[in-house]
């Protein structure tokens, strides 16, 4: 024999736990079992009740290699539980409180792989007298400022645990054997098998699957919802079809700015969408007075005939240099505001448009989009830094999309 633990305890509400992980369900603990006192519903776990409600109680705990004799008829109300315990040591644990002590349940403290299942005796002494709140001391001959009746309780309680075994002595073949009431003194004890009693049936196993199996599907639809929804905010609305979805770079904003005129450009073929490109490029640049200086020939050239930039047309920041005449200021806009919860996204976008720009830094990332492989690519990428340079004036450059190119013009379609 073994002792894990031997001393006073602290009790809130009647309670004090021994667990593997988490805390039990008092319900939980007790539903389909005869005794009130020692709750083992829920694996890895015992919820324990005490007759003190409030206070410190003597407390021991014992583990055996094989079932003790009997207990001792000092032990007015005694019952039996199985557990099943989650790991080699488990937590003495107080209501509201961390461990107050280690259990170790084997020698070692280690699981030598498959732990047994226990079987668990749970004692009790002077339930009925640790019922009473002064614990049997008349208040009358306490002062007022004492408390030390919390600490003299009448009740105490011994935990056994040894391995359970069949009737034989050999171990056990992990079933869970039923609980039992092995004596009963007290009307505290009686009071709380009465109300084990009551307690609804628990689910069975087969019941305990279903829910499980009910909960995960109810969880996958939820998340599957959420991703449905956030996938129509991410694209403006509507989902896109495959194709869009594989195009890559800045294309989210148009998407939040003018769904209808993204979907047209997407329905159109190839050389449409490149001439789109090229356009939304130089109206950018135009705005920005950058479109018609000498050494930008070359780039407009290159992307009249399909052919890629200049590798001189890549480089934004040596572009700016040049433009500028030398090295360029970094110029640092603040924009602050209130932002109200329910703002929705194209709402913050436009927002944020109506902010002062620098056309040449937003109009060249036109010039270089407009030369990108993917012809679908390039026109939304264009289009998303021509509407950037236009700013506040964005809609006068939608317009003009839609009149330079009216196969893309789907407003009388809304």
């Amino acid at each position: 024999m073994r002792v894990l633990f031997d001393g006073p305890a602290p009790v809130d509400y009647g309670q004090i736990y021994v667990t593997s992980r988490e805390l039990p369900d008092m319900s939980g603990a007790f539903a389909g079992q005869v005794n009130g006192l020692c709750g083992g519903g829920h694996p890895g776990a015992l919820f324990l009740i005490t007759g003190t409600r409030y206070g410190r109680v003597r407390f021991r705990i014992e583990a055996y290699d094989a079932e003790p004799p009997a207990a001792p008829a000092e032990w007015e109300d005694v019952v039996e539980v199985s557990f099943v315990p989650r790991a080699a040591v488990v937590d003495l644990v107080p209501w509201g409180e961390g461990a107050l002590a280690r259990l170790p349940l084997t020698p070692d403290g280690r699981d030598g792989g498959r732990l047994p299942v226990y079987r668990v005796r749970y004692c009790a002494a002077g339930m009925e007298e640790g019922s009473d709140p002064f614990g049997g001391l008349d208040p009358d001959e306490l002062d007022e400022h004492d408390v030390s009746y919390l600490d003299r309780r009448p009740d105490r309680y011994l935990l056994c645990f040894w391995p359970q075994g069949d009737a034989d002595g050999e171990a056990s073949d992990g079933a869970v054997r039923a609980d039992a009431v092995l004596r009963q003194s007290s009307g505290s004890a009686a009071y709380w098998h009465g109300w084990a009693r009551g307690l609804p049936a628990p689910p069975t196993l087969w019941e305990r699957v279903e829910a499980e199996l009910r909960r995960r599907a109810e969880e996958e639809r939820r998340n599957e919802e959420y991703r449905r929804r956030a996938e129509l905010r991410r694209w403006g609305g509507r989902l896109p079809s495959e194709r869009f979805r594989r195009v890559r770079g800045n294309i989210h904003g148009m998407l939040l700015l003018d769904r209808d005129l993204v979907d047209a450009v997407a329905d159109a073929d190839a050389a449409v969408q490149r001439e789109i490109a090229v356009w939304a490029a130089r109206q950018a640049c135009a705005l920005a007075g950058i479109a018609d200086l000498d050494w930008m020939t070359p780039a407009w050239t290159a992307l009249d005939r399909g052919e890629p930039l200049p590798a001189e047309f890549t480089d934004m920041t040596a572009l700016r240099t040049r433009i500028h005449g030398g090295p360029t200021p970094t110029v640092m806009f603040a924009v602050a505001g209130l932002r109200r919860r329910d703002a929705a996204p194209a709402d913050l976008l436009r927002a944020a448009l109506d902010s002062p720009v620098d056309p040449v830094a937003m109009a060249l990332p036109a010039l270089v989009a407009a030369g990108e492989s993917d012809p679908l690519q390039a026109a939304l990428e264009a289009l998303w830094a021509a509407v950037s340079t236009y700013a506040s004036r964005r809609d006068e450059f939608l317009a003009a999309v839609r009149g330079a190119f009216p196969i893309v013009d789907r407003t009388d379609a809304r």
